[in-house]
């Protein structure tokens, strides 16, 4: 027989939770939402209150009291709470806080018109909020400074691969304008996610709503949320916004993991083109000669985590009915925070060690010069020059290509003798090609200036992009600082509003 002591939350229940239960659920559930929940469950239980006084649901002096008591909790901060899993939550361990100093009359009355399921609902949310608005802070930061190399790096010429194979000339800068106009995109879905996230679902109480005449959007107000989420039951249930937010992680993460990996390639003995500075390189215990790029490996190693918990939380999603489900809204979720937490130190991390590169500008132009990544302008010349088909040429050029390398010879050797004989075998026709024409065609720099098109490598595009990736950075910048002015400013008129009640 199970001992017969009630539940400590509600007397429907009439036994107290199994050991197991207490010791591998709640126990563990308190104390994190105590570390991730607490303020942000003050500020909703006293938004919660504000509506309830002006509404006229509850009475002024029952207001004072709720919010006095409030004060007191959280002026003793989340290390004074005392916790009992026997509550199950964070939320029974906190009303039971404010019953102890306003009595049951007076703080029962602080849960009227909700339940823990908008109240957990809303407090996710602004914990996210949070998440959301740091990380893009971070990737504003990024992208300022990957601007700032794409300024300085716009001349400096190296190949560009396909493959991993040498395939055409490029310029760093055009490289790393590539690079933050991927994370111009994962700036726009982050905005996108913390939009959808930035909605308040109090007032949905359980699934159904409350009979009291409630005012949603004063709480939402009050909490710096845009506006509530419209339907009841979707305010309890969704967690497509954490999704989202996880989604578009995941994807910055592939974006900055490959970043590290091309940084990790050129770092290589065998690349040679980049190196870092001591301050983010790491040694051997046993080898005395080595540097290792250890910021790269962190970066790619963290991006993982938010990949896992991506997975995670669609995985436990998938088959969870649309309601309020422990399983589908808290607990497929739990590898979140760690997974976006990781993210974070991702986007820093990338920051610092792009911070710290060091370019070897000469040896990159050298790779140009020798690789054959030039001979696709050969190629165009030759259309240009002789009047025959690209793909005529294409197969000229591809016979040069293989002479010079059976000759050990670089492709800034290629001579104009060496271009007549392979027309000559290929194609049957005899044709001049002009030494400096045929000299323009191989400069790795030309390659790079004729490109000049939207979009390409060349210098004056490269940093006409960059001054257009400025304008929208600057538009991010603006947007996110609104957004947190927005909050702080809902702070602030939260604040008066209960400092008006306790006066």
């Amino acid at each position: 027989m199970a001992e017969a002591v009630e539940s400590k939350v509600g007397k429907r229940l009439s036994q107290k939770p199994a050991p197991e239960i207490i010791e591998q659920a709640y126990a563990a559930e308190v104390k994190e939402e105590l570390a991730s929940a607490f303020f942000n469950m003050t500020a909703v239980n006293q938004a919660h209150v504000v509506m309830l006084e002006r509404q006229g649901i509850i009475a002024r002096e029952v207001a004072r009291s709720l919010l006095d008591a409030i004060f007191e909790i959280e002026r003793n901060g989340p290390g004074a709470l005392e916790l009992d899993p026997e509550r199950e939550g964070l939320y029974y361990n906190y009303e039971h806080a404010v019953i102890d100093q306003t009595g049951p009359e007076i703080g029962g009355q602080m849960h009227t018109g909700r339940s823990r399921n908008d109240l957990g609902a809303t407090i996710t949310r602004m914990q996210y909020r949070d998440v959301l608005l740091a990380l893009i802070q971070d990737v504003l930061r990024l992208r300022s400074v990957l601007l700032e190399k794409v300024e300085a790096y716009a001349d400096t010429v190296m190949p560009g691969y396909t493959h991993l194979q040498p395939a055409q000339p490029i310029t760093l800068g055009h490289y790393l304008s590539a690079v933050e106009s991927g994370l111009a995109r994962d700036t726009s879905r982050l905005f996108g996610a913390l939009q959808r996230t930035n909605l308040c679902p109090m007032g949905a109480a359980a699934l159904a709503g409350t009979g009291f005449p409630i005012d949603r959007e004063i709480v939402a107000r009050l909490l710096g949320f845009d506006s509530p989420v419209m339907n009841t039951l979707d305010a309890v249930a969704s967690r497509d916004y954490l999704l989202e937010a996880l989604s578009t992680g995941a994807i910055m993460g592939i974006t900055l993991s490959r970043f590290a990996q091309d940084l990790y390639v050129w770092y290589s003995d065998e690349f040679g083109m980049i190196g870092f500075n001591d301050r983010v390189a790491g040694t051997s215990s046993i080898m005395p000669q080595k540097k290792n790029p250890v910021v790269l490996e962190y970066i790619k190693g963290r991006t993982v985590n938010v990949l896992g918990a991506f997975s995670a939380a669609m995985t436990g999603v998938h088959s969870a009915h649309y309601t309020n489900v422990i399983d589908a809204n808290r607990e497929c979720f739990r590898l979140a925070d760690l997974g976006l937490e990781h993210l974070r130190s991702t986007v820093v991390l990338s920051r610092v060690a792009l911070e710290n590169i060091e370019v070897r500008e000469e040896l990159m132009l050298d790779r140009c010069e020798g690789n054959f990544t030039t001979v696709t302008q050969l190629a165009d010349t030759l259309v240009s020059t002789w009047r025959i088909s690209f793909r005529q040429s294409h197969e000229v050029v591809g016979m040069v290509v293989r002479q010079a390398m059976d000759k050990g010879l670089r492709a800034n050797m290629i001579t104009a003798e060496m271009v007549r004989e392979a027309a000559r075998e290929v194609l049957g026709i005899e044709r001049d090609l002009d030494t400096e024409v045929l000299r323009q065609a191989l400069d790795p720099r030309f390659n790079v200036q004729v490109r000049n098109h939207t979009g390409g490598p060349a210098p004056d595009e490269v940093r006409r992009m960059s001054r257009l990736a400025k304008g929208r950075l600057e538009r991010d910048v603006y947007d996110i600082e609104s957004t947190r002015k927005r909050i702080s400013e809902a702070q602030r008129e939260l604040s008066r509003s209960v400092i008006s009640i306790r006066a």
